[in-house]
């Protein structure tokens, strides 16, 4: 019953939320919603069964139903994979604490959020495990390292949203978005993120193109926490979809959360937009643990392109996974 109600729980985590119902974000993470009490305590639970697992101590189907939900989190989850983390690091065994760092890692890697990368610092720092203390040190470094790359690319920390916009429709906030610039724009794209709909996904698509370089980011940082809420085969759909950024945002969700989704990621060595293809494919880097990379290069020319999605097809089906 226990393992039900986790798994249900996390079901409703990603559920649309009524408009009138639009969550508040985290007060040090900006780019994630604020979730209750009995949601962050039902997460903790599916940590904790997930470090059972991973410790050999939860087997069978339930073992594997404990690593489905884990693996499903998303980057709400980021508050208690970090309590997880500082679980994880007293019990003298290094596969959860290893585990849970790759998927904060990811997280850390495709944000554009710098209050997340501060929390996450501060965080990370507080865990004493002297035994585990490389892979926390590492954990650190990507925050740390990401947080300097956005500041040097000129982007700002999240601001608050204003209570104003929160209290708005998502058709409202749709309206605001083509009328307002500069500082509003931001809050109204950023509260965008918190709420559903193909609506808001095409605003926001449109958004990340069409304005100024920290209008674009925040936009890109709320399509990619939009399209992190949707069930597997609507974010398979989107890796196809005629929009870019929206592509370029689907890779990115399945690069954070660690989806083994090699066979929907090969096709996008070949996409039109060059970043679609680069994050395409260090996420594949990423799935085969760096042992390999097939490419293609950067600037390949399609024939490379299409060589080296042979390479990668056939890796891919020596895995066993499809």
């Amino acid at each position: 019953m226990r393992q039900f109600l986790s798994l249900l729980a996390l079901l409703l985590l990603s559920l649309p939320a009524p408009a009138q119902q639009a969550r508040k974000p985290h007060p040090f993470i900006p780019s994630i919603p604020e979730l209750t009490e009995e949601e962050e305590k039902q997460l903790d639970e599916i940590i904790d069964r997930f470090i059972e697992f991973d410790t050999g101590k939860l087997r069978g189907a339930e073992g594997q139903q404990a690593l489905l939900a884990f693996q499903k989190l998303g980057p709400e989850a980021i508050p208690a994979l970090i309590r997880g983390l500082h679980r994880a690091a007293a019990i003298n065994h290094s596969c959860p604490v290893t585990v849970i760092a790759a998927k904060l890692q990811r997280f850390f890697s495709a944000t554009q959020d710098i209050k997340m990368l501060d929390f996450a610092k501060d965080e990370v720092g507080a865990v004493r495990a002297t035994v585990h203390a490389a892979v926390l040190r590492d954990l650190r470094f990507v925050a740390s390292n990401r947080r300097n790359l956005l500041a040097r690319a000129g982007v700002r920390p999240i601001g608050p949203v204003p209570a104003s916009l929160r209290t708005m429709t998502t058709a409202a906030l749709i309206e605001e978005a083509g009328k307002e610039r500069g500082e509003r724009l931001r809050g109204v794209l950023t509260e965008l993120g918190q709420r559903n709909g193909d609506d808001v996904i095409n605003t926001l698509s449109v958004s990340a193109t069409s304005y100024g370089r920290e209008n674009q980011q925040t936009a890109r940082t709320s399509l990619v926490t939009v399209l992190t809420k949707l069930k597997p085969e609507d974010l398979k759909a989107k890796l196809a979809d005629e929009r870019s950024e929206v592509r370029l945002a689907a890779v990115r969700v399945v690069s954070a959360k660690g989806l083994r989704w090699g066979s929907e990621l090969i096709p996008q060595l070949d996409d039109d937009d060059a970043l679609v293809r680069e994050w395409a494919k260090e996420t594949l880097i990423r799935l085969a643990n760096r042992t390999v990379d097939f490419g293609p290069p950067r600037n390949a020319t399609r024939e490379q392109r299409q060589l080296a999605m042979q390479h990668w097809r056939t890796w891919w089906e020596r895995q066993g996974s499809r």
